[in-house]
């Protein structure tokens, strides 16, 4: 099965919407055929390893670590770090090519492309880029030095294609393919609650936009509308603790539930009427607006990067500008006002995910790459 081998490289420190994305395509692939297998770090806090092995992917660790464009003297002395162990890491790469001789080898994340340049072959390599980058000369260099050495450049999203055009990399070599998900059981309608349950999703941060959306609430409140918001995922705890005492200025500590890390997907949307996805920067995809699409959840999202490329404005969910916490009330008072669009939308929103986004389209799309790179 070796000639059918597709090597996935994804360093992994923690899980979140790039390795989940990878492990679904992992999933794509086998169903389609074909043998995925991964290269990930050596470090990190074992999630990733712990959900390889909980879908049964053969992998290899190596020290993949990272390097960084800035000239910043913490930056360099990350980056002098990795570069002492490259000896080391482009050995144990080259090998498990050698041993494994895949048909292509996916790389998902560009420092560790740069690592592995030299090893690069534009008959065999792909580069999936899930970032977007600032446009300057640092990133340029990177990613057309990256372009010349790789047979394709697969974007998650047209946003992400703009991106890594504007950077100078010929138009010819791009590819956009969005991600996809598995068909996943029908959870209970949406809206059956006497409170409209709104949901958060993923890593806490500043650039996520749980300001905001705690300010939206506020607006609610003081408009004498009540709704709830669970608020999934982890942080840094100097800033989780910020936007408690936040919530709690707002006088909105029992509308708020903090619900940590949460595995089970079924559990987590199951549970909310709506996800809002408010992020303040230019989020390359947003797997957790396509998760709640896909489990019949209407999703309001801030019009950045490639969040409007998931949500059908006015169709699926709502779009708002970033950091416009009025908006954001609005577009949720929408759903109070009207306990039927929480579960029209909703049904929408998996009905696109099923026809745009399935596991088989993204799968099959990937393939097709796959498949070109030695025509």
């Amino acid at each position: 099965m070796t000639d059918r081998t597709v090597q996935i490289v994804c360093g992994a420190g923690i899980v979140s919407g790039k390795e989940i994305v990878s492990l679904l395509l992992g999933h794509g692939l086998r169903a389609a055929g074909w043998n995925p297998e991964f290269m990930t770090s050596s470090w990190g806090d074992g999630e990733f390893i712990r959900r390889l092995k909980q879908g049964e992917f053969n992998y290899q660790l190596l020290r993949l670590g990272f390097i960084s464009a800035s000239l910043r003297r913490e930056s360099l002395l990350m980056t002098l770090d990795q570069l002492r162990y490259w000896p080391a890491l482009a050995y144990r790469y080259n090998r498990v090519i050698a041993t494994t001789a895949p048909q292509a080898v996916i790389h998902t994340n560009w420092h560790h492309a740069l690592l592995l340049l030299p090893f690069l072959d534009p008959n065999r390599d792909i580069f999936w880029v899930h970032d977007l980058l600032p446009n300057s000369s640092h990133y340029a260099h990177i990613f057309r030095a990256i372009a010349r050495r790789v047979g394709r450049i697969v974007c998650v999203s047209y946003a992400a294609a703009r991106n890594v055009l504007a950077l100078g990399v010929p138009a010819s070599q791009l590819v956009v393919i969005h991600s996809g998900l598995p068909s996943v059981e029908p959870t209970p309608a949406p809206g059956e609650h006497a409170t409209l349950r709104l949901g958060i999703v993923g890593q806490i941060g500043p650039w996520k936009g749980h300001d905001d959306l705690l300010d939206a609430l506020a607006l609610l409140s003081r408009g004498g509308v009540r709704v709830s918001l669970r608020i999934f995922g982890t942080g840094v705890p100097i800033y989780v603790d910020s936007l408690k005492r936040r919530a709690a200025d707002l006088n909105l500590h029992d509308q708020v539930e903090w619900c940590g890390v949460a595995r089970n997907q079924a559990e987590i949307y199951g549970n909310i009427d709506v996800c809002v996805v408010p992020s303040r920067c230019e989020e390359s995809f947003g797997m957790s607006a396509l998760e709640a699409g896909g489990f019949g959840r209407p999703v309001i999202c801030s019009a950045r990067g490639g969040l409007p490329e998931i949500v059908d404005d006015g169709v699926t969910g709502f779009v708002v500008e970033a950091q416009r916490p009025d908006q954001l009330s609005r577009a949720i008072r929408s759903f109070t006002n009207n306990s039927h669009l929480v579960k029209t939308m909703g049904a929408a929103a998996r009905k696109r995910v099923q026809s745009e986004f399935s596991l088989e389209r993204f799968g099959g799309r990937f393939l097709r790459v796959v498949e070109e790179l030695k025509v």
